[in-house]
């Protein structure tokens, strides 16, 4: 079942079998580590939205994972992607209201999981307006610690690469026809006029949704980007063998990361999970220690 609504195809891509076969196997795992119940009753077959990268496609990034989501899965397309449809004033904007209004039409607050540094920043800004809407974030291929300038001094490395490679030329026609390279330049464009915020450290520490960062091992700035994120209160994952596009490089190990976190978010056993109790017990030992002093007062009066 697809629908193209709003630039989705959303399709339940398991039988029953597979999925209660898929539950009982994740559950094993899960319950092997003594984290969660040993009983089905906890496993919410959670919606999961994906947002692919700049100048893919869902087919590009996410084809190969299409068999192995136990999920109901909505593939967004950002605007001014794919052949036809022109390329909005502000696409990245356009693209987070695409998201935001896909998010609504989910039965239940789904997991939104976003691709490199356009697609996942369009994830969490989704989310992030739309608070006690969405379960969780996955980003991929991400690091919280490049600025807009790095960013924009590697598209810029990007696009001389593929101005002067006919075979990177052909293929991102093929994928989005001759306006290819305006989208880069769009996105150069929402960079720097600041429509378009990387979300960096503080802003994971400050949103109000469990985040998890699924990256490869293979690149030594995103193995780096790991323990920032991690001390930040995000939980994280490295791929073995996978570079910057984990679903391409790893797609069965990025479907079962994915649905992973989204059964530990159902179970209240992630880092943001864990930070708010962190929080509500420190809060608690100073009420106790003031009501403490209070009553230590009153005595030597």
């Amino acid at each position: 079942m697809r629908s193209n609504k709003l630039g989705a195809s959303s399709a339940i891509l398991a039988c029953a079998d597979g999925v209660s076969s898929r539950r009982r196997d994740l559950n094993s795992a899960l319950t092997g580590h003594a984290l969660l119940p040993a009983t089905e009753s906890w496993y919410r077959v959670r919606p999961v939205i994906l947002v692919h990268g700049l100048l893919g496609t869902a087919d590009a990034h996410y084809a190969g994972c299409r068999r192995w989501w136990s999920q109901s899965v909505t593939e967004i397309r950002l605007p001014g992607h794919g052949a036809g449809g022109e390329i909005p004033s502000h696409p990245a904007a356009a693209a987070i209201d695409r998201v935001r209004e896909a998010i609504g039409e989910q039965p239940q607050p789904p997991v939104v999981v976003g691709l490199s540094y356009l697609g996942a920043a369009v994830a969490f800004r989704a989310a992030e307006r739309v608070p006690g809407r969405v379960a969780g974030v996955v980003m991929s291929g991400y690091s919280f610690l490049v600025s807009p300038d790095t960013l924009n001094r590697w598209l810029a490395g990007f696009t001389r690469m593929a101005t002067h490679q006919q075979g990177s030329r052909n293929h991102f026609a093929e994928l989005h026809g001759e306006k290819w390279d305006k989208l880069l330049t769009a996105t150069f464009d929402e960079l720097s006029d600041g429509c378009l915020r990387l979300p960096d450290v503080d802003d994971l520490t400050r949103v109000e949704t469990p985040v998890q960062l699924v990256n490869g091992a293979l690149l030594q700035n995103e193995r780096n980007a790991i323990g920032p994120a991690a001390a930040a209160g995000a939980d994280v994952a490295v791929v073995a063998g996978a570079g910057h596009v984990v679903p391409v490089d790893a797609p069965r190990v990025f479907a079962a990361t994915v649905e992973e976190f989204a059964a530990r978010i159902d179970a209240e056993r992630t880092a943001f999970h864990e930070r708010r109790r962190a929080a509500e017990r420190a809060a608690h030992r100073d009420v106790s220690a003031a009501e403490a002093g209070e009553t230590e007062e009153a005595a030597h009066v």
